[in-house]
């Protein structure tokens, strides 16, 4: 297991608890924690720094980071 450091929690993302993280090689993650049967098991995935800006201004949202611009690396 990777060891994740979280960076900060954005709220605004439908019922999906949101959060940009680091992995222990200092590289930009996303995670997502889902309500349900998934609840309190987040999932990590890499993307880049631009993405990581995008989400955190607000100018980009969850569904297209996750379809087109995560760099398919999954944590967690």
């Amino acid at each position: 297991m990777s060891a994740i450091t979280i960076q900060e929690t954005l709220l605004e993302c439908g019922d999906a608890r949101v959060v940009l993280a680091n992995d222990e090689a200092h590289r930009p993650v996303v995670g997502i924690s889902m309500p349900g049967a998934d609840a309190g098991h987040a999932r990590f995935v890499q993307i880049d720094r631009v993405t990581m800006l995008e989400l955190e201004r607000g100018t980009v949202d969850l569904p297209t980071v996750l379809s087109d611009r995560c760099a398919g690396i999954a944590l967690g």
